[in-house]
């Protein structure tokens, strides 16, 4: 097809950050949290600029302050604020949105084929070497960064595993557009910006684990030839703001789809925790979350060295989905720990089951990433046009009297709801004992020992109630949801379909109506947990 320059508008920006709003994710220590964390904490925050020591593209070279010129002028010209709208007074526009994505082979759209988004529908991009700019790729890694010449309009044409994908890119960038547009009246308000242009870059390398994926990165994959993942991403950064050409550009976000390969590894006894944190700190990331919480800041910091930005990076995060080997999964439970340790900086965005996969169970077929995208959209948008923290349906509160366990979620769109149609229910007839013994994706745990339950309840807006076959007598007692996973390979899919109804999952979901670009219900699934149960 034809391809159209970009359309760059500088829209001149509506205020200055407010004391909160630079203070990204304020408010957020205000919410109720009785779910237990596994021992991490927030990482320091240190100001020095990150830098992974790779090698980094000539456009490293640029010494343009457009983006910063752009970004004084955006603060000293509309000091009275927007007018009243739906659009956060703490918002400050720029032209050019980035978002990069990075994490394993769900990340690099594994089986993704045959691209769906041949055509851009609004002024989104990426680079003119496409949305994954890299070359000489295996199974482990990739050798060369491919520095781009240009931005061009946003379309799925990517190969990673020698066919053509449809990546989370578009549904990204498509909806945040289009959330712009409808739901916070870009374009439509007066005052208020024309549009909002997102460029999304692509780091992501299959089967990595944390280690290899961070900043720094492994030893093992240095040996092999194969070029940081990490620095790949901040040549993303200096090509972008090189090529802005003057025009404003910040990076507004990391989204990660990880986590498979840390799993495994953690069950397999072989994990790489404990790792001396990338500040030199010997021993200081002892698991998963720790790691969440380092690559959150890593990104945070290396970036700003860069754009020069004040403008916070959170890292958005999907849940874990296709793990194989055991009931549960430690790395789903740390990822929603991290979430619950570092507020505003790692976001929990959205559980992995609700999403379509292919036949290997391992990895979403094309519609499942570009709507993953939208989910991601989604978040992108209550934070950065809304400024709102984010919170996806998870447990705030957990009570017991005798046998019925009562549980209050936070539920980003009221109420909640048990849906058997669109997420096939993991415990219908047929379940082997003694995993028989749950409902709707919810297991009880009495020392050990599986408790059978009676029944699964929503009551009122935002709770649920579970009522047991019999008052548990344990000492260690635990509340699981979609931590199930049947481990036989014939039965072991995610996604909506009932053929392979053994995936982890549950049916628990609220009742988002969240307009999307590409027909998709955009509801907030429960998120998976192991939680202690008092």
């Amino acid at each position: 097809m034809s391809r159209r320059s970009p359309a760059f508008t500088i829209v001149a920006a509506l205020v200055a950050l407010a004391a909160c709003g630079a203070a990204y994710g304020c408010g957020k220590g205000d919410l109720a949290d009785d779910t237990p964390n596994d021992g991490g904490a927030a990482l320091g925050d240190e100001t020095s600029p990150g830098d992974d020591g790779s090698s980094r593209s000539d456009s490293g070279n640029d010494t343009s302050t457009g983006t910063d010129a752009a970004a004084s002028d955006a603060k000293s010209d509309a000091e009275a604020g927007p007018p009243a709208g739906p659009l956060s007074p703490s918002y400050v526009d720029y032209a050019i949105n980035h978002v990069l994505v990075t994490g394993q082979s769900n990340s690099v759209c594994n089986g993704g084929d045959p691209p769906l988004t041949i055509a851009q529908p609004y002024t989104n991009l990426m680079f003119d070497t496409g949305v994954m700019p890299m070359t000489t790729c295996d199974g482990d890694g990739c050798k060369a960064y491919q520095t781009p010449t240009a931005l061009s309009p946003l379309v799925e044409n990517d190969q990673f595993f020698n066919y053509k994908v449809e990546t989370s890119a578009n549904g990204i960038a498509d909806e945040i557009s289009k959330l712009a547009h409808d739901s916070f009246q870009f374009g439509v308000r007066a005052g208020y910006p024309a549009k909002h242009d997102v460029l999304v870059s692509l780091h992501g390398r299959s089967g990595n684990t944390y280690w290899c994926l961070r900043k720094g990165f492994c030893s093992y994959n240095v040996n092999r030839g194969h070029a940081s993942p990490f620095g790949q991403g901040m040549n993303e950064v200096t090509s972008a703001k090189a090529l802005a050409a003057g025009k404003s550009h910040v990076v507004r976000a990391v989204v990660a789809v990880h986590g498979e390969s840390d799993h495994y590894s953690y069950v397999s006894g072989t994990q790489e925790f404990p790792l001396d944190g990338t500040d030199g700190t010997p021993g200081k990331i002892k698991n998963y979350q720790d790691g969440l919480i380092e690559w959150q800041h890593d990104y945070e910091t290396s970036i700003k060295a860069i754009t020069g930005q004040a403008q916070p990076v959170p890292l958005l995060i999907s849940g874990l989905s296709g793990f194989t080997t055991t009931r549960t999964s430690q790395v789903l439970q740390w990822q929603l720990d991290a979430h619950i340790a570092a507020p505003g900086k790692v976001v929990y965005v959205t559980s992995g089951y609700p999403f379509s996969v292919r036949d290997d169970c391992l990895h979403f077929d094309n519609h499942g990433y570009r709507r993953l995208g939208e989910y991601f959209a989604k978040v992108y948008a209550k934070i950065v046009f809304g400024g709102q923290t984010w919170e996806p349906v998870r447990p705030k509160q957990i009570t017991r009297a005798g046998n019925v366990v009562t549980v209050k979620y936070f539920v980003p769109a009221p109420p909640l709801t048990l849906d058997t149609v669109h997420v096939t229910n993991p415990n219908a007839a047929g379940e082997p004992a003694p995993f028989d013994l749950g409902k709707f994706g919810f297991d009880f745990v009495d020392n050990g020992t599986l408790v059978a339950i009676s029944s699964v309840v929503v009551s009122g807006a935002d709770t649920v109630t579970i009522t047991l076959a019999a008052s548990p007598s344990g000492a260690n007692m635990r509340l699981r949801y979609a931590q199930n996973q049947d481990t036989n390979p014939a039965t072991r899919c995610i996604g909506p379909g009932t053929l392979f109804r053994g995936g982890a999952r549950g049916n628990l979901r609220d009742s988002d109506a969240t307009p999307s670009q590409y027909g998709y219900d955009l509801w907030n699934w429960g998120v998976a947990f192991d939680v202690a149960v008092p």
